[in-house]
């Protein structure tokens, strides 16, 4: 079990740099991605592809007026810019197929339990959803049965 995309497994975060092009716009993390898609305006999606941290994009993506079919669409969001990091970048496919059987969890503290598993005092007796742990693990198998 993975509970920390952290060191090792920093590669499993959003927040790594691995650069990949969607609709012309080429976002340097899965976080900038996944916070432009907020966002129908592709003004507003280049300004957040360009922030200068994920944590930058993640806040812009906070501020931007959600599309109105954000709570349809986000889990696929997700998907997509998953999908596109591995694709992009074979040498962190290779890495995320190495995990083996291995179940991905994005174990935090700061109490995401939609697309992780908070493991602080306070959500300890939560389980988390864990969808980008589950969306990994998608992928991984994926990638596998394309070997």
């Amino acid at each position: 079990m993975i509970t920390e995309f952290d060191g090792k497994y920093a590669f499993l975060s959003n927040f790594y740099h691995a650069p990949f092009t969607y609709d012309g716009i080429e976002y340097p993390t899965n976080e900038h991605f996944f916070q432009a898609m907020k966002t129908l305006d592709q003004e507003k999606r280049k300004k957040i592809a360009a922030a200068a941290t994920p944590g930058k994009a993640k806040r812009m993506g906070r501020q931007v007026q959600l599309r109105e079919d954000w709570e349809e669409v986000k889990y696929t969001a997700m998907r997509v810019g998953v999908e596109r990091k591995f694709a992009t970048h074979p040498d962190l496919a290779s890495k995320l197929i190495a995990t083996g059987d291995a179940i991905l969890i994005e174990g935090n503290s700061w109490h995401d339990n939609t697309w992780g598993s908070c493991f602080c005092s306070k959500c300890a007796a939560i389980a988390g959803k864990n969808w980008l742990g589950e969306i990994l693990m998608e992928r991984r198998k994926e990638l596998v049965s394309d070997l």
